[in-house]
């Protein structure tokens, strides 16, 4: 695989944004702009660089709100420093570190804090991964949850009840595979509200029944939920982490 890059430049002409392309075994050309503002085109092998060039300069604008998008909502990114005073939301609700010393390790939130007790305060690999140890948990038991609810929609139709597995995911908010009976959720999912997770364990669910997005596929999603565009919309732009 061939690695190239184009300086595009934005709308405004103040800045640039360097784009990673990726010469592939592909049939389509795909466009991504990440949330730590990466932003990286993958292209058939083939495809001629003058074309690469004009088709980025034509969706500058495109990037450009992307970008915008996520500098605004940096607050969602993953979590790489844990200390009192810092914030996190966990279901849409803001929260604050509150770290002590303590012998015996646990997390747990009160009220508009999140208690982090450990042995050592001083190494942020452990509090990290102590911190998220207790958030995949608690990931998985509103997922859980929410499977439970929604289920029976489909249920009804002879698809077996999934299994849940939680992940750091860079570009999904969740994927399904039928054949395993499993589906797999953005561990960080759990950062927005509840409205915006049930669409996408719900747009899971379906994928049970209709494995592409099909017309099918979205006629059987908005019978239930008419408004998940409208929550896909706030999810991807304003609860941002990946997609």
């Amino acid at each position: 695989m061939i690695m190239e890059t184009y300086d595009l430049k934005l709308p405004d002409q103040k800045r640039s944004v360097l784009v990673s392309i990726e010469r592939k075994n592909i049939k389509t050309t795909r466009l991504r702009v990440y949330p730590d503002k990466t932003v990286k085109i993958s292209v058939p092998k083939s495809t001629p660089s003058e074309w690469i060039e004009k088709h980025l300069d034509s969706k500058n604008r495109w990037v450009s709100r992307k970008l915008h998008v996520f500098e605004q909502t940096t607050g969602y990114a993953s979590t790489t420093e844990i200390k009192t005073g810092i914030s996190i939301r966990f279901l849409g609700e803001d929260l604050v570190f509150a770290v002590t010393e303590n012998k015996k390790p646990s997390v747990h939130i009160e009220g508009k804090k999140l208690y982090i007790y450990a042995s050592d305060i001083s190494g942020q690999d452990k509090l990290i991964k102590q911190f998220e140890k207790w958030w995949r948990i608690k990931s998985h038991e509103h997922l859980t949850m929410q499977l439970e609810k929604l289920y029976p929609i489909v249920e009804k139709y002879g698809v077996t009840k999934p299994g849940i597995l939680i992940r750091r995911m860079k570009t999904l908010w969740g994927s399904c595979s039928p054949t395993r009976g499993v589906i797999t959720f953005n561990q960080y999912l759990t950062k927005a509200k509840p409205a915006y997770i049930e669409y996408v364990v719900l747009h899971e669910l379906v994928h049970f029944l209709y494995p592409n997005h099909s017309k099918q596929f979205y006629n059987f999603l908005s019978s239930y939920m008419p408004d998940w565009k409208d929550r896909k919309k706030v999810l991807d732009q304003d609860v941002v982490h990946g997609l």
